[in-house]
């Protein structure tokens, strides 16, 4: 596998693509996913006839890609191969490939868009205080430590079989329990979860709440406990209250979002809950109102 250090400058919103053998502008609009038309607009006084290898052009770049159901897109950057990357997302060279049929990976350019397989293995760790956390692409063991409030021989003292050096997106750790960084506030009336991080608005998701024959309860709660892959109603990620059978988890009925359908827990799109799980921890502030 190739990648190039460009020896253009390409305008905001292309990237550099180098010339190789058989190359036309057809097949490269088509592997980049965009139009002949597009990449000769990016490259005034460009000839498509008289390409040449070697030759470094602008390609548009399509942020719309539309990765397959079950893969996510991913951006080379300098240094990778098919290799690093099947490595880093616990997937196969073979599945990249697959998943890519319109691409050549054997000359990955630097910026271009591809997708990946999004595997999720199974947890296999125990954390003893049911404080997990699911790594993230680029996550390191310095970052998650920073963030958590805690040291980093805290947190490979607690997941000792696990390499900080070699870390895989999609594998579960343990986090040690420490003052939370961040507290919750659930607005039933907008249906809205809103993460705050040191009193400032870190995101707000929408949320279902539970029927009027359920209704979720209100107060002041905190996170108890949380676990990946709950499966059923639950969806991908649970995390549970100080209120006994009570959690914000994901669901297996996305079109419930924004509707009163639970009985009783807080409902969140299995996207919005796996993003959020990672961002709160055992011991988070929870209030409903």
């Amino acid at each position: 596998m190739h990648s190039y250090v460009s020896l253009v400058q390409c305008p905001e919103g292309t990237v550099v693509y180098t010339i190789k053998t058989g190359d036309t502008l057809n097949r490269i609009a088509q592997q980049y996913n965009t139009t002949v038309q597009a990449i000769i607009s990016s490259n005034p006084g460009i000839d498509p006839y008289r390409l040449f290898i070697g030759q470094q052009i602008c390609i548009p770049q399509n942020l719309a890609v539309n990765c397959p159901a079950g893969s996510i897109p991913y951006v080379i950057k300098a240094g990778d191969t098919l290799g690093t990357i099947a490595q880093q997302y616990n997937t196969t060279v073979q599945a990249i490939i697959n998943i890519n049929p319109q691409v050549d990976l054997n000359w990955i350019q630097v910026g271009q868009r591809i997708c990946i397989p999004a595997v999720e293995p199974p947890v296999h760790v125990r954390c003893p205080q049911d404080n997990y956390y699911v790594i993230m692409p680029g996550d390191t063991f310095y970052g998650i430590a920073q963030y958590f409030n805690v040291s980093i021989s805290e947190l490979q003292q607690l997941n000792p079989n696990i390499n900080p050096n070699y870390i895989i997106v999609g594998q579960a750790i343990c986090i040690p329990v420490a003052p939370s960084p961040v507290r919750i506030e659930i607005n039933k009336a907008a249906f809205t979860l809103t993460l705050y991080h040191n009193e400032n608005v870190v995101k707000t998701y929408p949320v279902a709440i539970g029927k009027p024959s359920t209704p979720t309860p209100e107060g002041t709660f905190s996170t108890v406990n949380k676990q990946v892959n709950p499966g059923g109603p639950f969806g991908t990620r649970w995390i549970g209250l100080s209120k006994p059978s009570y959690g914000i988890h994901g669901t297996s009925n996305p079109a419930s979002i924004g509707t009163m359908a639970s009985n009783g827990c807080i409902r969140l799109h299995n996207r919005d809950v796996n993003e959020l799980f990672n961002f709160v921890p055992v011991g988070t502030t929870v209030r409903i109102f």
